[in-house]
């Protein structure tokens, strides 16, 4: 056993912190990109329709930006280390049952639980590298560790992009196995490398603030339901309604953060100006990635009709820039500070999703879908470090898994609302274009039923229908890239708003 460490670890150890950060970032990372391109294949395999879908992410996404906060407490009080590996091995151990699922409903299940080995997990990266990494050298090892975890993020999809289009109807199973093999080297260098840490905070597990937790899954789920529902035909009602219970039982579980002795979320931690800026940018940004991510596969693949290698290939551009950049951007950031690096990568962001947009009006992928990515590439990998830097430097050195855990949070709950948000406006906008056609009313409905990204079949299986699901499809993605252009545009001000050195 090693003992534990009063400070930063050894300086030939540290390397291997980042190793094992990397690791378990990348597996979240390729878990998110690679069920996206899944999704298809998921959709055809269980008979899932556009709602189901959206739950077999947004289960993921729920519980982990729900309990990411306890994530974060649960290393500050029993060590970083321990809580670290236990959630490794939970997402191992629920990978494989994803992998096993009979059913839509089994798959959602599994998400969801795996979601929970994540929230244990994805706190420690960052506190993993903030225990162990002097402060002055905190930018260069975060820009090692992002990218990393980048190289990982782009070749994940990418051979998960040949396994779907070479290995038959279920190998979307086969697309959980990625996370066994990296998960078990994560494990064994953590364990055998990384020097235990003290806890940083006093009394047990049941201080935490469990009841906080369940109160923001119940407002974020019924926020999420309510939403989803927004983008099906006859369920307004019923989607009002949950929205409302969302919007009070938040407002609730705030009510409850402001009260409460132990609470999740450390409100105080809002009042440090750079922290909240952090946060806001890491809420726009990663909308945008989040909406990319889950749409962009299933227009390619079903509107396009190219195969899953192109919706992995996609990600090379974006992934290898942040591969690139992080490491550089985190020595300017050491030199500079956040503010320019957050200021002019949301800028590039911007540009980024209006190349993308222009990609699908001439519905271009080599020429201008691949440079979109690109672009957007280069601007993440500004900001990817930068982020990191600005939220463990803003807060008190005791207080950096709670930290970590809140932007791991944010960054979380906006792939959620990506998925939920963008997702209704994007079916709004898909309902439209299919509405405005000359088909039977009929004829209309059960190509709206069917929602955005399912293939078509049976009776709808028709060349001028397939050709009218394209351009709905097509039309409802340009329309999320413009909101999402305006999005990182407003990043940009926060940035440079907030991030002004002391």
């Amino acid at each position: 056993m090693n003992a534990p460490s009063d400070h930063y670890c050894p300086p030939e150890k540290r390397k291997y912190v980042i190793i094992v950060a990397f690791l378990a970032s990348a597996m979240g990372f390729i878990d998110g990109t690679i069920v996206a391109i899944a999704l298809p294949q998921i959709r055809a395999s269980l008979d899932a329709g556009f709602s189901a879908a959206q739950w077999i992410s947004n289960s993921y996404v729920l519980i982990m930006s729900a309990f990411i906060l306890l994530g974060g407490g649960l290393g500050d009080k029993l060590g970083v280390k321990r809580v670290f590996a236990v959630g490794v091995l939970i997402f191992i151990v629920t990978s494989i049952a994803c992998a096993f699922a009979w059913d839509t409903k089994s798959l959602i299940v599994f998400r969801a639980l795996q979601g929970l080995g994540a929230a244990i997990m994805l706190p420690g990266s960052m506190a993993l590298i903030a225990r162990n990494t002097p402060r002055e050298e905190r930018g260069q090892a975060m820009g090692i560790w992002v990218a990393s975890s980048s190289i990982t993020t782009a070749m994940g999809p990418f051979f998960g992009g040949l396994l779907l289009t070479y290995g038959g109807g279920e190998s979307w199973r086969w697309i959980f196995a990625f996370n066994v093999p990296i998960g078990l080297i994560a494990l064994i260098v953590l364990i055998k490398m990384v020097p235990s840490d003290r806890p940083k905070s006093t009394g047990g597990i049941g201080s935490l603030d469990w009841s906080g937790g369940a109160i923001l899954t119940i407002g974020m789920g019924a926020l999420a339901t309510g939403l989803t529902f927004m983008g099906e035909s006859g369920n307004a009602q019923l989607a009002c309604s949950l929205i409302v219970v969302g919007v009070l039982v938040s407002l609730l579980a705030i009510w409850w953060e402001l009260r409460t002795e132990n609470a999740m979320i450390d409100m105080r931690l809002f009042a440090m100006k750079r922290f909240a800026g952090a946060n806001i940018v890491t809420l726009l940004i990663w909308t945008c990635m989040g909406a990319v991510t889950f749409f962009i596969p299933m227009l390619i693949i079903v509107a396009w009709n190219l195969p899953p290698t192109y919706a992995g290939s996609m990600f090379l551009p974006f992934s290898l820039l942040i591969t690139i950049l992080s490491p550089f951007a985190g020595r300017l950031v050491d030199r500079f500070g956040t503010r320019p690096m957050l200021t002019i990568g949301s800028l590039i962001y911007a540009l980024g999703c209006l190349v993308i947009a222009w990609a699908i009006v001439k519905q271009d992928f080599w020429f201008w879908l691949l440079p979109g990515f690109a672009t957007m590439g280069l601007g993440i990998g500004l900001m990817g470090s930068t982020i990191a830097v600005a939220v463990v430097n803003s807060v008190p050195e005791e207080k950096t898994g709670a930290g970590s855990g809140i932007n791991n949070m944010v960054a979380r709950v906006s792939f959620l609302f990506a998925v939920t948000g963008l997702g209704a406006f994007v079916a709004y906008v898909y309902q439209l274009v299919i509405r405005g056609s000359d088909f039977p009313s009929d004829i209309q409905d059960r190509m709206i039923d069917a929602g955005f990204g399912e293939r078509l079949q049976g009776a709808l299986y028709q060349v001028s229908l397939v050709d009218l699901q394209s351009v709905a499809m097509n039309h409802a993605v340009i329309a999320m890239c413009l909101v999402m252009a305006v999005l990182s545009v407003i990043a940009s001000a926060v940035g440079f708003w907030t991030q002004k050195e002391a």
